[in-house]
């Protein structure tokens, strides 16, 4: 039988070069090997090597759509501070690299069509292979009571029918998991009061509320003739709104950007680096299209969201007010993207 004596210099450089402390007690100087039995050491410290260099971490993603889903990860990658690293995967789980610990967070924000943004506020990053939890909840379901006040009935219901459905259209398509569970449409063209309200300005907001009628707990949507002295222009009247009024001619992009400010986000004009007309938050556009990541996180975590104060649809799950300037580590930029909005590329 073939065998091989191991040449003390031979082995000693091998192991010195290429071998973990681990690996060397496998194989032992100035001994008799036979031939075979070495190649399959060889082959084990090889294996051992090769896997010891492809672990990491990963994000395991729980009650995912199926759609393809973004993350923005926070800790040390490789010993470097890292804050909204953006990884986008097919599906679960998501390899995020060597992540250790920081003192300055570890916080994983996921982003998928028909769920609500995701938060894990410590992902518990170690030294060894770690297995980070997201896990998504279900869509947001919101009811929404729509008052015609301003006529003829048919038309104005024609019209909140289709910004209903190109809101329903912007949010899924923009991952905001959210959608309407009930969008009812009650006429109001015959109240005796109607037409003290036909041409709206926020001072009559209280008397639209106690004359025509309004349902607590959801938000409360009003057509009338103008708003503010324009039959294409919306109010939500405050940032963080349980209220919308809309004129005769709105397009039905205007919606998604009422409901916007409901959520608690403001006009995004004047920070035009960022920004353009096909966001639903421009305040003069009829091209909405596109709601940032960093817009998302601010709609469902902002306490002056309608999510919040309003629906209490995220019941128990953290909060927080980030202004729109600030970018920390606890704070997602404004204009954050996983995925291009348009001309404005993923950053």
């Amino acid at each position: 039988m073939l065998s091989a004596r191991s040449s003390p210099s031979m082995i000693q450089i091998l192991i010195k070069n290429n071998f973990s402390q681990k690996t060397k007690i496998l194989i032992m100087k100035n001994i008799e090997i036979p031939f075979l039995k070495l190649l399959e050491v060889l082959f084990l410290s090889l294996t051992i090597i090769f896997f010891s260099a492809c672990t990491g971490d990963s994000v395991n993603v729980i009650n995912d759509s199926g759609n393809e889903i973004g993350i923005l990860v926070d800790g040390m990658d490789l010993g470097v501070q890292v804050n909204d690293q953006t990884y986008i995967a097919a599906s679960s789980p998501i390899a995020v690299g060597d992540m250790t610990s920081s003192p300055a967070g570890n916080e994983i924000i996921g982003f998928t069509k028909r769920r609500p943004v995701a938060v894990l506020s410590d992902a518990g990053w170690t030294a060894a292979s770690d297995v980070a939890v997201l896990n998504f909840n279900n869509s947001m379901q919101l009811p929404v009571k729509v008052w015609v006040v301003f006529g003829p009935f048919a038309d104005a219901r024609t019209r909140a029918i289709n910004a209903c459905i190109t809101t329903s259209s912007i949010w899924r398509n923009e991952r905001m998991g959210v959608d309407f569970s009930s969008f009812e449409i009650v006429d109001a063209t015959g109240d005796p009061d109607a037409s003290t309200y036909y041409d709206f300005t926020c001072t009559l907001q209280a008397g639209i509320r106690s004359d025509i009628g309004f349902t607590a707990g959801r938000i409360n949507i009003y057509y009338v003739r103008t708003v503010d002295g324009g039959t294409g222009r919306g109010q939500a009247c405050q940032i963080g709104s349980d209220f919308a009024a809309m004129g005769s001619g709105t397009l039905s992009d205007l919606l998604s950007h009422e409901l916007g400010h409901g959520f608690g986000l403001n006009h995004v004009d004047a920070n035009v680096a960022n920004f353009d007309v096909t966001n639903i938050l421009h305040s003069a556009s009829n091209t909405r299209a596109f709601i940032s990541e960093g817009q998302l996180f601010r709609a469902h975590l902002r306490t002056t969201s309608a999510l919040n104060f309003l629906y209490n649809a995220r019941p128990g799950l953290p909060t927080r007010n980030c202004a729109d300037a600030t970018v920390s580590d606890a704070c997602p930029a404004i204009q954050k993207r996983i995925w291009a909005d348009g001309t404005f590329a993923a950053n």
